[in-house]
């Protein structure tokens, strides 16, 4: 199996120690193939419970928060991609406004660009934590036509979790 632009790797890349590991592990089996880093934000539509609060006053506060979430994840997915080109893979960065479920985006994405592999890091949930929080990397799972790699933490990764909770 092969990536190139025309059926790219899609990396998911949220910044965790476990999406980075999965970019490290997917260049290790795509050595010079193509991938597109992936970073999926979502919109204010969420925050209508600060509206109520009072804690934003304005439309303008609600198009700041989003400007600045795009921004963030376009950030995101270049630092994504930087990992991926030391890795030896050449990358694009890739951020998109997700309005349903993040999996969802992911899917669709991959299948808008006839993506060749959809490559997630996990965050290792234990069953009830991934029952309670969801978890993107099963969706994806079961929801893909494409291949998914899931690429499980290590021991580096869970410390590196812990530490920065």
């Amino acid at each position: 199996m092969t990536s190139s632009p025309a059926h790219p790797l899609i990396l998911c890349y949220d910044g965790s120690p476990h999406a980075r590991r999965a970019i490290d592990f997917a260049a290790r089996m795509f050595h010079g193939g193509f991938a597109l880093v992936l970073t999926v934000w979502q919109p204010t539509a969420g925050l209508g419970s600060l509206a109520w609060s009072g804690a934003l006053e304005t439309m303008d506060d609600y198009v700041a928060i989003d400007r600045s979430a795009a921004e963030n994840a376009g950030h995101i997915a270049d630092e994504g991609v930087d990992i991926a080109r030391r890795a030896g893979l050449d990358a694009k960065p890739l951020a998109i406004e997700s309005t349903g479920p993040i999996w969802k985006t992911i899917v669709d994405t991959a299948d808008t660009h006839d993506g060749v592999m959809i490559v997630v890091g996990s965050r290792g949930h234990t069953t009830i934590a991934s029952i309670l929080l969801g978890s993107v990397s099963n969706a994806v799972v079961h929801h893909a036509e494409q291949p998914t790699l899931v690429v499980h933490g290590g021991r580096d990764d869970d410390a590196a979790s812990r530490e920065a909770a």
